[in-house]
């Protein structure tokens, strides 16, 4: 099993590559590190950040989603043949109750009460018809990680986590300041597609299990 990476292991082999020739801090290099791993988490709503989420309805008839929501994700299906979920929904009450997720601008015009949306003016999960509060319920949202720091590791599968580097490698700011790195541009880009295409290879085995 791969050992995960710390955000101070991932400057080191940041440095490495470049000979150290970067005129970054250290504290520069977290920065560029974490924006190329919020790329990375934006590519597509990864299994690895699948989450579920339970509680109760709130006392305003509206589900408040955790400080770490990103999106809710796919987990239903109609048909029970299919084995990859295609809709997103809210399980409510003891009987887990489907509540189908719509945008916000069709919440008038489905024929149903059974259906929700995310209101982006207060972020929380609205109803046509509100289950009532204290109401149970369940749903899958792909979380956003926080940032890694010196002492932490991403959210990736350990062994994606050189991808980070690579990430790092390509960037334009950075190559223009190692001549190395120029130089090794497009082999640089070259092995993050291939941990970007493998990554999403696994993810795909995950949904189809």
């Amino acid at each position: 099993m791969a050992t995960p990476l710390t955000g101070q292991q991932i400057i080191d082999r940041f440095e490495l590559y470049t000979d150290d020739t970067t005129d970054l801090s250290s504290d520069e290099e977290l920065i560029v590190a974490n924006d190329k791993l919020r790329l990375i988490y934006m590519e597509q709503p990864w299994e690895f950040l699948r989450r579920k989420k339970t509680g109760v309805v709130g006392s305003d008839g509206k589900i408040t989603p955790p400080t770490d929501f990103d999106e809710l994700m796919e987990n239903y299906s109609e048909d029970p043949t299919i084995s990859e979920p295609l809709l997103k929904v809210i399980f409510i009450g003891s009987q887990k109750s489907p509540y189908f997720v719509v945008p916000m601008g069709q919440r008038n015009a489905n024929q149903y009460s059974n259906v929700c949306w995310v209101d982006p003016t207060d972020g929380k999960i609205n109803f046509v018809q509100s289950p009532g509060a204290g109401t149970p319920y369940e749903y899958d949202y792909k979380t956003s990680p926080d940032d890694i720091a010196v002492g932490t590791s991403p959210a990736l599968p350990p062994e994606y986590h050189p991808m980070v580097v690579f990430g790092m490698l390509i960037d334009e700011e950075i190559i223009k300041k190692s001549e190395k790195a120029r130089s090794n541009m497009q082999d640089n880009a070259i092995q993050y597609q291939r941990y970007m295409k493998n990554l999403k290879l696994r993810d795909a085995r995950f949904k189809l299990v």
